[in-house]
């Protein structure tokens, strides 16, 4: 009986190593597999036109969203509208080739919390001079060739 015991012991000792073994495996096997390389894939540039381009950044500061995400639009008749983050903006732009300039821009006039996304957007519309649009994100730049703000383009 007491040879049974000892046998027994054994086996569930080999039993827990065993099983150990396998866990440490499954869990490193599991590990290495949930590690990705980000496959930068080049997209097709977007339209300028009829694209909703969402703020990233303006003038060096990450956006972030208060009332309404900041975003710009333009519209294939010369016309610009979007949002400043609270208040809508409205207006006409001209380009050619890459350079953008914007005239007659006007906004709503509420009272927003944060205004300062407000004036960092309005600023940018001000100062910009060129504009680039590589894949997805649209940056504009000021006379120094400074990136003053970036974009992503969102589909709906």
């Amino acid at each position: 009986m007491i040879h049974f015991q000892n046998k027994l012991k054994g086996v569930i000792l080999k039993n827990k190593i065993v099983f150990s073994l396998f866990f440490i495996v499954t869990v490193f096997f599991t590990a290495c597999s949930n590690i990705t390389i980000q496959n930068e894939s080049i997209k097709a540039n977007v339209s300028f036109t009829n694209t909703y381009f969402k703020a990233l950044i303006l003038n060096d500061k990450k956006v972030v969203v208060f009332n309404k995400e900041p975003h710009i639009k333009f519209q294939e008749n010369g016309k610009v509208v979007g949002s400043l983050g609270c208040n809508n903006f409205f207006g006409s732009y001209k380009k050619e080739k890459n350079t953008i300039s914007f005239q007659a821009i006007a906004s709503t006039k509420m009272m927003c919390p944060n205004i300062k996304t407000e004036d960092a957007f309005s600023k940018v519309l001000q100062n910009v001079k060129t504009y680039e649009i590589k894949g997805e994100f649209m940056s504009f730049f000021d006379k120094n060739k400074k990136e003053i703000a970036k974009f992503k383009a969102v589909y709906f």
